[in-house]
């Protein structure tokens, strides 16, 4: 099992009412390492992402015969786990090919929440990442770690995790080791499930999670511990993205700014796009410090 077992969980406590006073949201920020909006984002939109992304698992024979599209009931006889495996890179394929999954990233509200939290002007990587879980997988839940060994540039990175509808807890979800990234940089080690790398968590430590609604976000530093729960439902997939932004004067990686997995290229995913679409290449004319990435 990827997950690891949690001895202290306290529920998700909303701060969506610290957007009117910035110098509060930052402080909580700085204390807690994670912010919890609840319906910060509009239900409709993200339901309208879900739709398209369960269209691609029917379409990849994942979802049960004659069961209700977004309800996303798994096909019994499949269990795809995250990995390079050629099912799952046609499924991930089409799926970064979806138009509205990459513009929720760039909605007005987590933009606005950002711009609030940094001081300024927000640069949002185009790196998106799509999540999804088969019942009766544990193993591919994602292990406890920090994003920032995944994303190095600016150490004020943050990832927004947005569950793709209703996420209540039996269906898994997002688990925060609060105020873990006052830690800083920890050691890395292989570890099993999504991204292949994890960190360790002292048996004391305090987690935040809970039942997520559709329309919530919750944010976390990039060197906050987190982890992927367990999706223990028995018919059900989760499906989640993640999503990432800076303040926009600091340094980014340049594979902040490619394709998740890069399976596909930017020309490829847009292929089938309006021509003057505003969410291609959006951050091409910016004046940003992009950097190399170091090699391990």
């Amino acid at each position: 099992m990827a997950m690891v077992d949690m001895k202290q969980i306290h529920g998700l406590e909303d701060v969506t009412g610290l957007l009117t006073r910035p110098d509060e949201l930052r402080q909580r920020a700085v204390e807690q390492g994670c912010l919890f909006f609840r319906g910060l984002l509009d239900p409709g939109s993200v339901l309208e992402v879900r739709r398209q992304v369960l269209g691609v698992c029917r379409d990849h024979g994942w979802l049960a015969d004659e069961s209700d599209l977004m309800d996303g009931v798994a096909n019994p006889g499949i269990r795809v786990g995250e990995s390079g495996i050629p099912s799952w890179q046609a499924f991930y394929d089409d799926v970064q090919r979806i138009r509205d999954f990459h513009a929720l990233a760039l909605d007005p509200s987590m933009i606005g929440m950002l711009e609030a939290l940094f001081g300024e002007t927000v640069l949002a990587h185009s790196r998106n990442i799509c999540r999804l879980v088969f019942p009766d997988m544990n193993a591919h839940s994602t292990p406890p770690h920090q994003d920032n060994y995944f994303i190095g540039g600016s150490d004020e990175t943050w990832t927004a995790w947005i569950p793709l509808g209703d996420c209540p807890e039996e269906l898994g979800g997002l688990a925060v080791n609060r105020g873990s990234h006052r830690r800083g940089m920890l050691e890395t080690t292989e570890g099993v499930g999504p991204g292949g790398r994890q960190v360790y968590v002292e048996d004391d430590s305090t987690w935040v999670g809970g039942d997520y609604e559709c329309g919530d976000v919750i944010i976390l530093h990039s060197l906050t511990i987190h982890q992927g729960r367990d999706n223990v439902t028995s018919d059900r997939l989760r499906i989640s993205t993640d999503y990432r932004y800076q303040p926009r004067s600091h340094p980014v990686r340049e594979d902040s700014l490619q394709p998740h997995m890069n399976w596909l290229t930017w020309d490829e995913i847009y292929e089938q796009w309006d021509e003057e679409d505003p969410v291609k290449y959006y951050w091409k004319g910016w004046d940003l410090d992009v950097v190399t990435r170091e090699p391990r």
